[in-house]
């Protein structure tokens, strides 16, 4: 189906280019039109013909880039650079489009931009988030900070990233949310992104009242007991629990771990029964701790 356009593209551009340089004759259906009316249709005709000729070669650029960057790279899918052409392809076919309607009403641009230079740069302040967020996205997806298919984490938000478009990042999260970010947010909070670290570690963080709390040692066993049919897939003696803060009745505790190999769905699970497991023992030490006696006044 793709090539049948291409072809049918091609064609057109080929007919295009052939009436621009005089090749086609279209005086015989010029002179349908009154004699008034056929300069204006012949300027009409060139314009549109002009601003075609400009959108089909952009977009020929665009395949034969994309396609020979695919092929050096021997990829299949969508990356950064891909992408980054995408939208440098819809820049130029916004700006084709606005000049091509300007000089289908003769408009020339220059005289316009002096004559509305007011308006045009009340329009760059109402919009200079909008541009803002457009540069950001250019230069993220030229960049190699993060990619399609990073987990990362932007402020309080983290998931892996489905797409990088002018305006925002797709993110989906582990409630399989689709977040959308602007791009400015990328350079103006903290970024972690957890793909290209070279140790796959992952964490559970939580907090366990002190009542219910004997000893680290015997929370941590019990976590490495929980994750024994994960052990092949698990790096051995990767397993920590680590006080991250104390406070005045209960303790934040971060149990970490290393996969092999990522993968997403696994660490999800593991991630899961680890949280079950966590909350089935805060629930027994509520139990036992509701038992005891009170003491006497």
């Amino acid at each position: 189906m793709k090539l049948i356009q291409l072809l049918a593209k091609a064609l057109l551009l080929f007919f295009l280019l052939r009436f621009r340089f005089g090749e086609v004759n279209v005086s015989p259906v010029l002179s349908m039109l009154k004699l008034k009316y056929r300069t204006s249709a012949e300027y009409y005709l060139e314009r549109l013909a002009d601003t075609l000729i400009f959108l089909l070669v952009l977009d020929f650029i665009q395949v034969v880039v994309v396609y020979l960057y695919k092929r050096r790279k021997k990829i299949q899918h969508s990356d950064n650079f891909t992408i980054g052409v995408g939208n440098i392809y819809t820049i130029l076919l916004v700006i084709g489009l606005i000049g091509g309607l300007l000089s289908l009403f003769r408009i020339d641009f220059r005289s316009l931009l002096t004559s509305v230079s007011l308006v045009f740069a009340g329009l760059a302040l109402i919009t200079k988030d909008y541009i803002s967020n457009m540069i950001n996205g250019m230069l993220m997806t030229f960049s190699d900070e993060v990619s399609i298919g990073d987990n990362i984490s932007i402020g309080s938000n983290k998931g892996k990233i489905l797409d990088i478009t002018l305006q925002k990042i797709h993110l989906l999260n582990d409630d399989d949310d689709v977040i959308y970010i602007p791009n400015n947010m990328f350079h103006t909070s903290e970024v972690i992104n957890y793909t290209k670290r070279d140790i796959k570690r992952t964490s559970v963080e939580f907090e366990i009242g002190l009542d219910y709390l004997n000893n680290v040692e015997e929370i941590e066993k019990m976590l490495i007991d929980t994750l024994k049919p994960f052990h092949e897939m698990i790096t051995p003696e990767s397993y920590y629990l680590r006080v991250v803060d104390m406070k005045k009745d209960a303790v934040l505790m971060r149990f970490q771990y290393i996969l092999k190999l990522h993968n997403k769905e696994m660490e999800r699970k593991i991630r899961r029964i680890t949280v079950r497991k966590i909350v089935e023992f805060i629930s027994t030490r509520n139990k036992i701790v509701d038992q005891r006696p009170d003491l006497p006044s």
